[in-house]
Protein backbone atom coordinates (compact mmCIF):
# COMPACT_ATOMS: atom_id res chain seq x y z
CA UNK A 1 0.00 0.00 0.00
CA UNK A 2 1.16 3.44 -1.18
CA UNK A 3 1.46 6.51 1.30
CA UNK A 4 -0.93 8.25 -0.76
CA UNK A 5 -3.42 4.74 -0.53
CA UNK A 6 -2.88 4.88 3.38
CA UNK A 7 -3.11 8.41 3.79
CA UNK A 8 -6.63 8.26 1.97
CA UNK A 9 -7.05 4.93 3.96
CA UNK A 10 -7.14 6.66 7.36
CA UNK A 11 -8.93 10.05 5.65
CA UNK A 12 -12.48 7.25 6.04
CA UNK A 13 -13.30 7.88 10.13
CA UNK A 14 -15.17 4.33 9.72
CA UNK A 15 -12.24 2.40 8.30
CA UNK A 16 -9.97 4.48 10.83
CA UNK A 17 -12.00 3.74 13.98
CA UNK A 18 -12.04 -0.21 12.72
CA UNK A 19 -8.18 -0.79 11.99
CA UNK A 20 -7.72 0.97 14.93
CA UNK A 21 -10.53 -1.19 17.20
CA UNK A 22 -8.79 -4.30 15.69
CA UNK A 23 -5.23 -3.47 16.43
CA UNK A 24 -6.55 -2.27 19.62
CA UNK A 25 -8.44 -5.35 20.68
CA UNK A 26 -5.21 -7.35 19.93
CA UNK A 27 -3.22 -5.41 22.28
CA UNK A 28 -6.06 -5.98 24.52
CA UNK A 29 -5.98 -10.33 24.57
CA UNK A 30 -1.81 -9.46 24.69
CA UNK A 31 -2.36 -7.76 27.72
CA UNK A 32 -4.76 -10.43 29.35
CA UNK A 33 -2.10 -13.09 28.75
CA UNK A 34 0.29 -11.06 30.08
CA UNK A 35 -1.58 -10.65 33.37
CA UNK A 36 -2.07 -14.86 32.83
CA UNK A 37 1.68 -15.57 32.97
CA UNK A 38 2.50 -12.91 35.38
CA UNK A 39 -0.18 -14.26 37.86
CA UNK A 40 1.42 -17.85 37.16
CA UNK A 41 5.03 -16.33 37.99
CA UNK A 42 4.22 -15.21 41.26
CA UNK A 43 1.40 -17.94 42.23
CA UNK A 44 -1.13 -16.09 42.48
CA UNK A 45 -4.75 -15.99 41.31
CA UNK A 46 -5.95 -15.23 38.03
CA UNK A 47 -9.45 -13.44 37.43
CA UNK A 48 -9.99 -12.83 33.73
CA UNK A 49 -12.84 -10.61 34.51
CA UNK A 50 -10.72 -8.19 36.18
CA UNK A 51 -8.16 -8.70 33.96
CA UNK A 52 -10.36 -8.05 31.14
CA UNK A 53 -11.88 -4.99 32.67
CA UNK A 54 -8.58 -2.80 33.71
CA UNK A 55 -7.30 -3.93 29.59
CA UNK A 56 -10.20 -2.21 28.57
CA UNK A 57 -7.62 0.81 28.85
CA UNK A 58 -6.41 -0.07 25.33
CA UNK A 59 -9.61 0.28 23.72
CA UNK A 60 -9.87 3.91 24.75
CA UNK A 61 -7.67 5.07 22.19
CA UNK A 62 -9.61 4.20 19.07
CA UNK A 63 -12.02 6.87 19.74
CA UNK A 64 -9.12 9.06 20.88
CA UNK A 65 -6.38 8.55 17.88
CA UNK A 66 -9.65 9.02 15.46
CA UNK A 67 -10.13 12.42 16.87
CA UNK A 68 -6.70 13.25 17.28
CA UNK A 69 -6.18 12.51 13.12
CA UNK A 70 -9.27 14.53 12.39
CA UNK A 71 -7.21 17.64 14.09
CA UNK A 72 -3.75 17.19 12.99
CA UNK A 73 -5.65 17.44 9.39
CA UNK A 74 -7.22 20.49 10.36
CA UNK A 75 -4.54 22.18 11.78
CA UNK A 76 -1.20 23.67 10.58
CA UNK A 77 0.76 24.96 13.59
CA UNK A 78 3.11 22.17 15.55
CA UNK A 79 2.59 24.09 19.38
CA UNK A 80 -1.54 23.04 18.60
CA UNK A 81 0.13 19.39 17.84
CA UNK A 82 1.55 19.24 21.01
CA UNK A 83 -1.18 20.58 23.31
CA UNK A 84 -3.29 18.07 21.03
CA UNK A 85 -1.36 15.26 22.66
CA UNK A 86 -0.91 16.26 25.87
CA UNK A 87 -4.86 16.84 26.03
CA UNK A 88 -5.28 13.28 24.52
CA UNK A 89 -2.77 11.59 27.68
CA UNK A 90 -4.76 13.73 30.05
CA UNK A 91 -8.23 12.72 29.03
CA UNK A 92 -7.52 9.34 28.34
CA UNK A 93 -5.92 8.92 31.68
CA UNK A 94 -8.81 10.56 33.08
CA UNK A 95 -11.38 8.72 31.45
CA UNK A 96 -10.31 5.33 32.34
CA UNK A 97 -10.51 5.49 36.14
CA UNK A 98 -14.10 6.37 35.37
CA UNK A 99 -15.12 3.87 32.76
CA UNK A 100 -13.76 1.22 35.27
CA UNK A 101 -15.75 2.76 37.68
CA UNK A 102 -19.12 2.52 35.87
CA UNK A 103 -18.30 -1.04 34.36
CA UNK A 104 -17.83 -2.70 37.34
CA UNK A 105 -20.66 -0.63 39.55
CA UNK A 106 -23.10 -2.04 36.59
CA UNK A 107 -21.50 -5.53 36.21
CA UNK A 108 -19.39 -6.84 38.89
CA UNK A 109 -20.02 -7.33 42.47
CA UNK A 110 -16.96 -5.10 43.45
CA UNK A 111 -16.83 -1.37 42.58
CA UNK A 112 -13.21 0.05 42.01
CA UNK A 113 -12.75 3.76 43.42
CA UNK A 114 -11.57 6.39 40.85
CA UNK A 115 -8.91 7.47 43.11
CA UNK A 116 -7.20 4.02 43.22
CA UNK A 117 -7.73 2.87 39.18
CA UNK A 118 -6.38 7.00 38.43
CA UNK A 119 -3.33 5.96 40.53
CA UNK A 120 -2.77 2.52 38.91
CA UNK A 121 -3.20 4.22 35.17
CA UNK A 122 -0.61 6.51 35.77
CA UNK A 123 1.35 4.26 37.57
CA UNK A 124 1.28 1.37 34.88
CA UNK A 125 0.06 3.25 31.62
CA UNK A 126 1.29 7.08 31.49
CA UNK A 127 4.63 6.28 29.76
CA UNK A 128 2.61 3.88 27.26
CA UNK A 129 0.15 6.53 26.60
CA UNK A 130 2.60 9.33 25.81
CA UNK A 131 4.21 6.89 23.43
CA UNK A 132 1.26 6.25 21.58
CA UNK A 133 -0.23 9.90 20.91
CA UNK A 134 3.57 11.29 20.02
CA UNK A 135 4.78 8.42 17.47
CA UNK A 136 0.92 8.52 16.42
CA UNK A 137 1.24 12.57 16.33
CA UNK A 138 4.49 11.56 14.47
CA UNK A 139 3.04 9.34 11.69
CA UNK A 140 0.36 11.32 11.14
CA UNK A 141 1.60 14.29 10.34
CA UNK A 142 4.57 13.18 7.85
CA UNK A 143 1.92 11.19 6.11
CA UNK A 144 -0.32 14.52 5.73
CA UNK A 145 2.79 16.43 4.71
CA UNK A 146 3.88 13.81 1.84
CA UNK A 147 0.82 13.64 0.55
CA UNK A 148 0.31 17.40 0.24
CA UNK A 149 3.14 17.56 -1.00
CA UNK A 150 2.60 15.53 -3.72
CA UNK A 151 -0.87 17.18 -4.36
CA UNK A 152 1.36 20.78 -4.77
CA UNK A 153 3.51 18.90 -7.25
CA UNK A 154 0.78 17.24 -9.77
CA UNK A 155 -1.45 20.54 -9.38
CA UNK A 156 1.70 22.18 -10.76
CA UNK A 157 2.29 19.61 -13.28
CA UNK A 158 -1.49 19.41 -14.16
CA UNK A 159 -1.45 23.19 -14.30
CA UNK A 160 1.77 23.44 -16.98
CA UNK A 161 0.43 20.83 -19.04
CA UNK A 162 -3.11 22.17 -19.49
CA UNK A 163 -4.25 24.53 -22.27
CA UNK A 164 -5.61 27.80 -22.16
CA UNK A 165 -6.45 29.17 -25.84
CA UNK A 166 -7.75 27.00 -28.35
CA UNK A 167 -7.92 28.43 -32.13
CA UNK A 168 -10.70 28.27 -33.83
CA UNK A 169 -12.06 28.78 -37.17
CA UNK A 170 -15.52 30.15 -38.95
CA UNK A 171 -17.21 29.51 -41.99
CA UNK A 172 -14.39 31.78 -43.80
CA UNK A 173 -11.28 30.40 -42.16
CA UNK A 174 -10.63 33.04 -40.21
CA UNK A 175 -8.52 31.30 -37.46
CA UNK A 176 -9.46 33.22 -34.26
CA UNK A 177 -7.49 32.77 -30.58
CA UNK A 178 -10.21 32.43 -27.71
CA UNK A 179 -10.04 31.70 -24.43
CA UNK A 180 -10.64 29.26 -22.20
CA UNK A 181 -11.88 30.72 -19.13
CA UNK A 182 -14.47 33.10 -21.32
CA UNK A 183 -15.49 29.13 -22.52
CA UNK A 184 -19.19 28.57 -20.92
CA UNK A 185 -19.39 24.65 -21.57
CA UNK A 186 -18.67 22.35 -24.26
CA UNK A 187 -20.81 20.44 -26.00
CA UNK A 188 -21.12 17.33 -28.20
CA UNK A 189 -21.78 17.11 -31.53
CA UNK A 190 -19.92 14.40 -33.54
CA UNK A 191 -17.64 14.35 -35.39
CA UNK A 192 -17.11 17.77 -33.83
CA UNK A 193 -17.54 19.47 -30.89
CA UNK A 194 -19.49 23.10 -30.01
CA UNK A 195 -17.86 25.76 -28.12
CA UNK A 196 -19.68 27.80 -26.17
CA UNK A 197 -17.90 31.07 -25.71
CA UNK A 198 -18.93 34.65 -23.95
CA UNK A 199 -18.99 35.73 -27.92
CA UNK A 200 -20.51 33.01 -29.31
CA UNK A 201 -21.10 29.52 -30.16
CA UNK A 202 -18.30 27.93 -32.43
CA UNK A 203 -17.45 24.57 -33.95
CA UNK A 204 -14.46 23.30 -33.20
CA UNK A 205 -12.76 20.03 -35.18
CA UNK A 206 -12.30 17.86 -31.70
CA UNK A 207 -13.77 15.49 -29.23
CA UNK A 208 -14.77 16.18 -25.68
CA UNK A 209 -12.53 13.17 -24.45
CA UNK A 210 -9.85 14.59 -26.14
CA UNK A 211 -10.38 17.60 -24.95
CA UNK A 212 -11.09 16.90 -21.29
CA UNK A 213 -7.50 15.56 -20.85
CA UNK A 214 -6.09 19.09 -21.97
CA UNK A 215 -7.89 21.11 -20.16
CA UNK A 216 -7.67 22.02 -16.49
CA UNK A 217 -9.35 19.60 -14.32
CA UNK A 218 -9.86 21.88 -11.61
CA UNK A 219 -11.98 24.01 -13.97
CA UNK A 220 -13.69 22.03 -16.67
CA UNK A 221 -15.81 19.24 -15.37
CA UNK A 222 -17.96 16.46 -16.94
CA UNK A 223 -21.32 16.90 -16.22
CA UNK A 224 -22.68 14.28 -18.99
CA UNK A 225 -21.75 11.86 -21.89
CA UNK A 226 -22.11 15.29 -24.43
CA UNK A 227 -21.94 17.99 -21.80
CA UNK A 228 -18.65 19.34 -19.99
CA UNK A 229 -19.08 22.76 -18.14
CA UNK A 230 -16.49 25.60 -16.78
CA UNK A 231 -16.83 25.30 -13.20
CA UNK A 232 -16.23 29.33 -12.80
CA UNK A 233 -19.45 29.70 -15.02
CA UNK A 234 -22.18 27.74 -12.52
CA UNK A 235 -24.01 30.08 -10.95
CA UNK A 236 -26.40 27.52 -9.09
CA UNK A 237 -27.23 24.15 -8.81
CA UNK A 238 -30.61 22.06 -8.37
CA UNK A 239 -31.09 18.14 -7.26
CA UNK A 240 -33.94 16.19 -9.48
CA UNK A 241 -33.87 13.74 -6.12
CA UNK A 242 -33.17 11.50 -8.58
CA UNK A 243 -29.49 11.56 -8.11
CA UNK A 244 -29.78 13.98 -11.11
CA UNK A 245 -28.81 17.48 -10.80
CA UNK A 246 -29.90 20.61 -13.03
CA UNK A 247 -26.99 23.64 -13.13
CA UNK A 248 -27.76 27.21 -14.29
CA UNK A 249 -24.68 28.98 -15.88
CA UNK A 250 -24.27 32.93 -15.93
CA UNK A 251 -25.28 33.04 -19.50
CA UNK A 252 -28.69 31.51 -17.86
CA UNK A 253 -28.14 27.73 -20.17
CA UNK A 254 -29.93 25.50 -17.60
CA UNK A 255 -27.92 22.17 -18.37
CA UNK A 256 -28.41 18.22 -16.63
CA UNK A 257 -25.51 16.82 -14.47
CA UNK A 258 -25.94 12.75 -14.88
CA UNK A 259 -26.35 11.06 -12.05
CA UNK A 260 -22.87 8.95 -13.13
CA UNK A 261 -21.26 12.25 -12.90
CA UNK A 262 -23.12 13.92 -10.26
CA UNK A 263 -19.78 12.77 -7.52
CA UNK A 264 -17.18 14.40 -9.40
CA UNK A 265 -19.13 17.65 -10.45
CA UNK A 266 -20.02 18.20 -6.36
CA UNK A 267 -16.70 17.65 -5.21
CA UNK A 268 -15.04 19.39 -7.17
CA UNK A 269 -17.61 22.11 -6.73
CA UNK A 270 -17.31 22.12 -3.34
CA UNK A 271 -13.67 22.33 -3.43
CA UNK A 272 -14.21 25.62 -5.09
CA UNK A 273 -16.74 26.62 -2.94
CA UNK A 274 -17.57 27.42 0.50
CA UNK A 275 -21.09 25.61 0.81
CA UNK A 276 -23.63 24.83 3.85
CA UNK A 277 -25.36 21.56 4.90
Amino acid sequence: MTIHQLYHFFKDWRKLFFFFACSLTVLMMVNIYLDYLLTQLQNSSFYLSESLLFSCFWLLFAPLLCLQFYLIKKTKKLTLGLLMISLAVVVHLTIYPIFIWFLSKTLSDHTFPYGQTFTFGITAYLIKTVLVYSSSFIIFTILKNKIQTRQSVTKETTKQNTITSIVVSDVNHKKTVIEVRDVFYFSANSPYINIHHRSKKYLHNDTLKSLETQLDSNQFVRIHKSHMVNIHHIISYQSRQNGDYDITLSDDTILRVSRNYAKDFRSKLESLHLTTK
